[in-house]
């Protein structure tokens, strides 16, 4: 604990200015070591059934910046969404043709207000959500024309709130305004640049370029926002960026492009261009194997999240580990602090198990924060404890994370 006397208002300072720089060097030497920032396999969760936090086939899957995971449980005819700790916190859908009922829903994307946009495949359809999942709108109807749909299997939404819709049998893309009023459409059944056999998958990359998964001409395909043909890559086969069926597809924050190449049981990663990087995953039922595998999300914290219908009905999540405990403690251990900061990062960081993820070092040194600030009153300036909580929260390294056990 770190005390304050009275009139200590230039101490205070000091002392929160010490501890800023001591949360900056931790982010530097605990956050950016090369050595453990190898992505790869993070949780599993789900299993086959009807109950909370079980799934039937699930397809699309969408994950927010506060770490909730909204999956589309399309045989269960609802979504269910997961807390940072993959424990299921909502669900809401049933088969029906009203307004908030689903049939078969495949696709989910969020939107840049928070509204939760779905693919209700089965009804020709999309349906908005609020964060909460009360029934906002829904457009759409069987059809070819503009604004109707032949079983929609994806949509995407951009930073401006531009709404594309994989129309699946009628081989086409469909945008629409956040309100559903319909802006432009491309694309017809063939193999030519433009034009898609079945397409399954879409998002949308960062500079909002539209990426699409062509799935029976086995590519990608990447437009403008306005549709016009950019690239295309990918091949039937199962060398490096071939692919055999592909299905979900997500953009990273960074660009990188995220490929469920569903009968090659694995997943592809591509750089904005198309230019390979790399691949993980064969068939199976364990960590980081896949079986069937459909939906690909990817969080703001560049996590991966894919979903696999039966038999697995389960999600995997993949991305850079988070720094571990011990990591913590070293880095704290090394660094030339004042005793009582010092003494105050170690208990912040007492109770871990040595080789756990340091899943909860942002809420530990937000709580220290709280305690400066309880403790000395109006003498820490705001703006400085603003600036600690959110280097607290960088340190994390992988976005929100529920705390250790």
């Amino acid at each position: 604990m770190v005390e304050h006397g009275a009139g200590g208002g230039a101490d205070d300072r000091t002392t929160m200015r010490s501890l800023l720089i001591a949360c900056a060097i931790l982010a530097t030497l605990v956050v950016a070591q090369p050595a453990r920032a190898e992505f790869g396999f993070l949780a599993v969760w789900g299993e086959q059934g009807r109950g909370d936090g079980q799934f039937e086939s699930p397809g699309g899957v969408a994950a927010d910046a506060q770490g909730d995971v909204y999956v589309a449980d399309t045989f269960n005819n609802r979504i269910e969404v997961f807390d940072a700790c993959h424990d299921p916190v909502a669900s809401w859908g049933a088969l029906g043709v009203g307004d908030g009922q689903l049939n078969s829903p495949l696709g989910v994307a969020l939107g840049p207000d928070g509204d939760l946009y779905v693919a209700d495949t089965g009804n020709n359809r999309i349906e908005v959500f609020d964060p909460a999942g009360g029934f906002v709108r829904a457009w759409g109807g069987f059809g070819s024309g503009p604004g109707q749909f032949r079983l929609p299997f994806a949509i995407a939404v951009d930073a401006q709130g531009g709404v594309y819709v994989a129309d699946t049998d009628n081989s086409r893309v469909q945008k629409f305004d956040s309100s559903g009023a319909f802006l432009a459409q491309w694309g017809r059944f063939g193999s030519g640049n433009g034009q898609f056999d079945t397409p399954f998958g879409l998002t949308v990359g960062p500079t909002g370029d539209v990426y699409v998964a062509d799935t029976f001409n086995n590519r990608v395909q990447e437009f403008s926002p306005s549709g016009d043909f950019v690239r295309k890559w990918g091949g039937f086969g199962s060398a490096d960026g071939q692919f055999k069926s592909p299905r979900g597809i997500a953009a990273g924050p960074s660009g990188d492009i995220y490929v469920a190449d569903t009968n090659n049981s694995r997943i592809e990663r591509f750089d904005s261009s198309g230019g390979f990087v790399d691949e993980w995953g064969e068939l199976g039922s364990g960590d980081g194997q896949f079986h069937f595998a459909a939906g690909v999300g990817a969080d703001p914290f560049g996590n991966v999240y894919v979903t696999e219908t039966y038999p697995n009905d389960r999600i995997q999540m993949f991305g850079d580990p988070p720094p571990t405990i011990a990591d913590l403690r070293e880095a704290v251990a090394g660094l030339n602090l004042p005793h009582g900061i010092a003494k105050s990062l170690e208990a912040k960081l007492k109770n871990g198990r040595e080789d756990g993820p340091a899943a909860s070092v942002a809420g530990k040194l937000a709580a220290f924060v709280a305690e400066l600030k309880a403790q000395s009153g109006r003498h820490v300036p705001a703006a400085a404890a603003e600036q600690l909580i959110a280097e607290a929260e960088r340190i994390g390294g992988g976005g929100p994370s529920c705390p250790l056990a």
